[in-house]
């Protein structure tokens, strides 16, 4: 099953699962009835996540061609005297977060929102490529699959928008920036030989997401999607096929997240 199915799954699994909680709260007691009056109050979230990036390939990318020290010594069915980029593809992968949460109360409906958190997660690069070898009379095309792994922290600083509350249930939008910090980032080495793509430590994410939150006896338990769209041009530029026939590379994030607050 892909993975974009699986985002797709836990959608629907989130309406049905809102749909019939909000049914099954309607008329029961409300609980912490002054929860939302307090001017701040703390909690942590778990979370899954799919990171993927965006690409955008150079004009004409797939008519250059390449050769020596600008191809990889490894991962292509034949050593090449030449070689020619045709295609390149991003594959997401599953991951998982965790946070603490800070929240800020600015009045009946509107919270500022900070979530420290730690992200783990991994993507994939695939390169089409067309390899010739003139000694042997051999022009192959094969696929190359780069992975990329990543362990951000993450900064999000968020205003949470909440809805009305209906006994114990309150919906809600949020938006805000995050910044991260990729510790798994190995653009700071330069190893020979190493053809690896090499992203950028740092990058700011524009942030928009859904939610509801529903009240229980001791503790508000939340259920949120949100998607993150990183600003910067992640890649680093090392003069070979790997890197040089992509004009943008910026990076993406799916979360489906449970708030404890």
């Amino acid at each position: 099953m892909k993975v974009n199915q699986v985002f797709i799954i836990i959608s629907v699994v989130f309406i049905i699962l809102f749909s019939k909680v909000s049914y099954s709260q309607m008329n029961k007691v409300p609980n912490l009835k002054l929860y939302d009056f307090e001017p701040y109050h703390f909690g942590f979230i778990v979370a899954a996540n799919q990171m993927l990036f965006s690409i955008e390939t150079v004009d004409g990318f797939s008519d250059r061609w390449y050769s020596g020290d600008e191809l990889p010594q490894k991962g292509l069915p034949i050593l090449p005297d030449s070689s020619r980029l045709y295609g390149i593809e991003a594959e997401p992968t599953m991951g998982f977060s965790v946070g603490i949460v800070g929240d800020l109360r600015l009045g009946n409906y509107f919270n500022v929102r900070v979530i420290p958190s730690l992200a783990f997660g991994s993507r994939y690069l695939n390169y089409k490529i067309r390899s010739v070898n003139n000694e042997y009379n051999i022009d192959t095309i094969s696929i190359l699959r780069q992975k990329v792994n990543s362990t951000y922290i993450e900064f999000p600083f968020l205003v949470k928008y909440k809805s009305k509350r209906v006994h114990n249930m309150r919906a809600y939008v949020f938006s805000g920036i995050k910044y991260s910090f990729d510790l798994a980032s190995q653009a700071h080495k330069t190893e020979k030989n190493n053809y690896d793509p090499k992203l950028f430590r740092s990058d700011t994410y524009f942030v928009l997401g859904t939610g509801v939150d529903i009240y229980m006896n001791w503790f508000k338990f939340g259920i949120e999607l949100n998607m993150s769209y990183g600003f910067r041009d992640m890649l680093l530029r090392e003069g070979n096929i790997l890197t040089d026939g992509i004009e943008n590379l910026r990076s993406k994030i799916f979360m489906f997240t449970f708030t404890f607050e």
